[in-house]
């Protein structure tokens, strides 16, 4: 595993309910997508019906985020405000049944759905990468066929105990 600094287009999704951390994910250009829903492709599953959709851009992050979700966001450094407020200023735009709300660095946003957390930020800690390239899969691939054909090799010229008599 190999961790380095968050480059400067990293973000990082926390979900937690109450004190209890549930999942921490990250968006970057490896990972540039994330759903958060009850349905059956989403990500994680989120409460009550809610559903959250964050894309990774070059500038940052696009939410898209149903209707009756409550938070805050803090935008260009600027105190964190209600939602309700953004939609009334015009900052988060509605689209149908869901708002849109683009993250650019330095933004955050807590979103709050059932008792859940759902915090988008900027990383800043090291990111854990798992580091695996095509000679290192092929050695692991070829190291695990030989494993299995020498299992079956010694298997094969075993004899069986005969525990319960003739």
């Amino acid at each position: 595993m190999n961790t380095g600094n968050a480059p400067a287009n990293v973000w990082e999704v926390r979900m937690s309910w109450g004190d209890r951390a549930l999942e921490a994910e990250v968006l970057d250009a490896r990972n540039p997508h994330l759903s958060l829903g009850d349905a059956e492709h989403d990500t994680f599953v989120i409460a009550g019906g809610a559903q959250v959709k964050l894309s990774w851009r070059p500038e940052g992050v696009e939410v898209l985020f149903s209707l009756g979700i409550s938070g805050q966001a803090s935008l260009g450094g600027a105190p964190p405000a209600n939602l309700s407020a953004l939609v009334e200023r015009g900052v988060i735009a509605e689209e149908g049944p869901h708002y849109r709300l683009r993250l650019a660095r330095g933004d955050s946003l807590a979103l709050e759905v059932a008792g859940q957390r759902i915090e988008v930020r900027p990383a800043k800690a090291r990111v854990a990468r798992l580091q695996l390239d095509l000679p290192s899969t092929l050695a692991l691939v070829t190291a695990l066929v030989l494993l299995a054909a020498w299992i079956v090799v010694s298997l094969r010229d075993m004899t069986p105990l005969n525990l319960l008599g003739p």
